[in-house]
């Protein structure tokens, strides 16, 4: 009999400086994808986003088990936890295999290698790699990998090799799953919303993105690939059943993509669910009246925009392939319909100049926009931002583990790729124009916003009565609560 294998997955904290609020769906989607098929393991998640444990329980609850191979990863903002997990789970378990994957990992493949105790990287998507990846060092711990596409891994001479790439999953429905809902401390995801009031979760439909904004990292391709209506529908009532979830934050890279599914899901919506309200990601060049009506009579109540300037030479540099009409017209369509207008901005892009950071505020201003979602420009690996950075000298590779080790939230101000602005200037534009145009904004009243609020919501806009000031803040700033 093939002994019992044990394999530990640990989420890895992100954004401590807030609550725990979105699912981790990759990994969670690879241990509900392993225990489906391959027998003989003995699974356990390790939530350490969720619970934000401190490192000397996390330390504990790895050296509590003889665990054989660990998985973790996730966004490039947690490369640095990745190699400290790396590091106890070896001091513990020499010979346990540590795989790692998301963009943490599938973005700086040979960095992450050489600068830690990780053995493998996934370079694409997990779901099949990991499978055959496992199966195999189940066989055989010292097993000959290069055969498994989609890898990078150390051999035993510590050279680092590279496996033929695996091509991107075609069907979504029949090779992914949902997240392992039931490993995962659905209790605390659930109590900090993202969106919506009351029972609030994150899901991802689809992957990939057919545009080709320069600061973007998009490794699942250019071609838009979505779940089922069906598949969809059925996550929510699953989720509903189980969970009593009353809301869902679509978090997908580009959630109106495919008209069509947009609107079967409506109609769908309103047939097996109308008491579920939600939320997802838009884009000014594929809205229309049409389809902003269908989603509000669907119980839509938020249309995220990242609108990034009031430029347009700004906007052709990034490659938006959006105009300053599309941005107008998103706002008033917003607005005609009773929904909240969080857009965000990015300030710092190269060729941003006065002229520029003028022509975002003056935007904002006629609009009558605030501009708290005021990011700065961060050149994240695998952009063609980030390639710009490396070629003007502004990143040097032999530097470029410690620039990776600070990579964060892009609210905070990281380096400077303009050449008009020296750092300190640029982090004193970005208070002097949220300044400027907080002086111009007309909010509206608090009881015009409550009733806004109460009309989206329904009854759960009881909700937004109990929230925190912090919670309030929070909502201000990456939901545009208070913004009609």
């Amino acid at each position: 009999m093939t002994k019992v294998k044990n394999i530990l997955l640990i989420n890895p904290p992100i954004r401590i400086h807030d609550k725990p609020r979105h699912i981790p769906h990759g990994i969670a989607i690879i241990a509900n994808i392993l225990r489906k098929k391959i027998s003989n393991i003995d699974l356990c998640f390790l939530d350490w986003n969720a619970n934000r444990y401190s490192e000397e329980k996390v330390s504990s609850i790895i050296a509590e088990k003889n665990w054989d191979i660990v998985l973790t990863g996730g966004l490039i903002p947690v490369y640095g936890r990745v190699i400290r997990i790396a590091e106890m789970v070896k001091s513990f378990h020499p010979k346990a295999k540590i795989i790692a994957g998301g963009s943490a990992a599938m973005s700086v493949s040979s960095l992450l290698l050489s600068n830690s105790k990780v053995d493998i990287v996934c370079t694409g998507e997990g779901e099949i790699t990991s499978v055959e990846l496992i199966q195999s060092l189940i066989e055989d711990p010292y097993a000959d990998l290069s055969k498994i596409s989609g890898i990078a891994y150390k051999d035993k001479n510590d050279e680092i090799i590279y496996t033929d790439q695996r091509p991107l999953i075609k069907d979504l429905d029949k090779e992914s799953d949902l997240p392992a809902y039931d490993l995962l401390p659905m209790n605390i995801y659930l109590k900090n919303q993202i969106i919506g009031f009351g029972r609030d979760v994150d899901f991802i439909s689809s992957r990939g993105c057919p545009f080709h904004c320069t600061f973007c990292y998009q490794p699942w391709g250019r071609k838009f690939r979505g779940h089922s209506v069906d598949f969809i529908c059925e996550a929510i009532l699953k989720l509903k059943k189980e969970y009593g979830v009353q809301f869902i934050s679509f978090q997908d890279d580009e959630f109106m993509a495919d008209r069509n599914r947009v609107y079967e899901f409506c109609e769908r919506r309103n047939q097996l669910f109308p008491d579920i309200r939600w939320s997802c990601t838009g884009r000014v060049n594929l809205i229309s009246e049409e389809i902003i009506k269908n989603m509000r009579s669907s119980g839509c109540c938020s249309i995220s925009y990242g609108f990034e300037s009031g430029s347009p030479r700004m906007l052709k540099a990034m490659q938006k392939a959006v105009t300053i009409e599309q941005m107008e017209k998103a706002v008033a369509l917003n607005r005609q319909y009773g929904l909240p207008i969080p857009v965000s901005f990015i300030l710092g892009m190269p060729g941003e100049n006065q002229e520029s950071c003028r022509e975002t505020v003056d935007f904002c201003i006629k609009n009558n926009l605030h501009l708290e979602s005021l990011m700065f420009a961060t050149p994240y690996p695998g952009t063609q931002l980030f390639e710009y950075a490396v070629e003007s000298g502004r990143i040097k590779l032999n530097d470029l583990h410690e620039f990776v080790i600070k990579l964060g939230d892009a609210r905070d101000f990281l380096i400077n790729l303009t050449d008009s602005f020296t750092d300190k200037e640029l982090q004193e534009k970005s208070i002097s124009m949220k300044k400027e145009v907080r002086a111009h904004y007309k909010p509206l009243s608090v009881h015009e916003i409550e009733q806004k609020i109460k009309d989206l919501y329904g009854e759960l806009a009881e909700e937004y009565c109990k929230l925190s000031i912090e919670d309030k803040e929070h909502r201000a700033k990456h939901g545009a609560i208070d913004l009609f």
